[in-house]
C-alpha cells in the first residue's frame, strides 16, 4: 500500500476512536455514496458497466475527499466507504477496502455484514494476485461461462466462514448456476484451476500489443 494511503487510514482509525461530539451520528453522504453503489448494481441483466466504472471511479474520489476531512466516524462510515473500494479496480483499492471493513467490525463486532465485507475484500486481495481465495465469496466470469473462483485447500473451514458470515463451500458451489442465470450466463461447465487462471493471464500479456 502506498504510503500516503497508510497514514490516511491511520489518521480514519484515530478519528473513530477519538471521542467527539455526534460521534454516533452516521455521515449521510457516505451513506448516500454506499447506495448509489448498490443501485449501480440492482439490475444484474441490464447494467451498463462502461458508466458503473465511470461513476465508481467518482464515487472513490469523493470518498477518498471525505476521509480527508475526516468525515469517518462511526462503524457505518466505514463499512460504506469500504463497500465503495470494494468495487474498485486494482489492489490498491481494495487494500483500503480491506483495511476500512476490519476497521468497521472493530468497532462494531455484533455486525454480520461488516465482518461479510472482511472476508470478501481479503478473498479480491488474494483473487487479484492470482492467489486462492479463502472464504469462497468471489465469482468470475469468462468466456466460457461464471464460476466460482479457486479456493485454497484447507486455509479455513466452515466454521470460520459462518462466522464471518459466509455460506458453506458447498453453498457458494450451488450459486454458481443461480448467479449466472441472474446475469444472463451460464455456468462454466469445467471452473478452471488456480495453474489455469496464471497460465490464461500470461497468455494474455503476451499477446497484449
Amino acid at each position: 500500500m502506498r504510503t500516503p494511503l497508510l497514514i490516511l487510514l491511520l489518521s480514519c482509525l484515530l478519528a473513530a476512536i477519538t471521542p467527539v461530539h455526534a460521534q454516533n451520528t452516521d455521515n449521510a453522504e457516505l451513506a448516500a455514496l454506499y447506495d448509489d453503489d448498490q443501485k449501480a448494481r440492482a439490475d444484474g441483466m441490464n447494467i451498463d458497466w462502461s458508466l458503473v466504472y465511470r461513476e465508481d471511479a467518482e464515487r472513490r474520489a469523493r470518498v477518498l475527499a471525505l476521509m480527508r476531512e475526516g468525515a469517518m466516524r462511526t462503524a457505518a462510515d466505514h463499512y460504506h466507504a469500504a463497500m465503495v473500494f470494494q468495487h474498485g479496480n486494482g489492489l490498491d483499492d481494495i487494500r483500503i477496502a480491506h483495511a476500512l471493513s476490519t476497521l468497521a467490525s472493530t468497532l462494531a463486532p455484533d455486525e454480520i455484514h461488516y465482518r461479510w465485507l472482511v472476508a470478501a475484500s481479503w478473498d479480491r486481495i488474494m483473487a487479484t494476485q492470482l492467489q486462492p481465495q479463502w472464504y469462497g465469496t468471489q465469482f468470475q466470469g469468462s468466456d466460457a461461462g461464471l464460476f466460482l473462483y479457486p479456493i485454497a485447500d484447507g486455509a479455513i473451514d466452515d466454521a470460520e466462514r459462518a462466522r464471518m458470515g459466509v455460506p458453506s463451500l458447498a453453498q457458494s458451489q450451488a450459486r454458481v448456476g443461480e448467479m449466472a442465470a441472474s446475469m444472463g450466463q451460464q455456468a462454466r461447465p469445467q471452473p478452471p484451476t488456480i495453474e489455469q487462471l496464471r497460465q490464461e493471464r500470461r497468455l494474455g500479456e503476451t499477446d497484449a500489443p
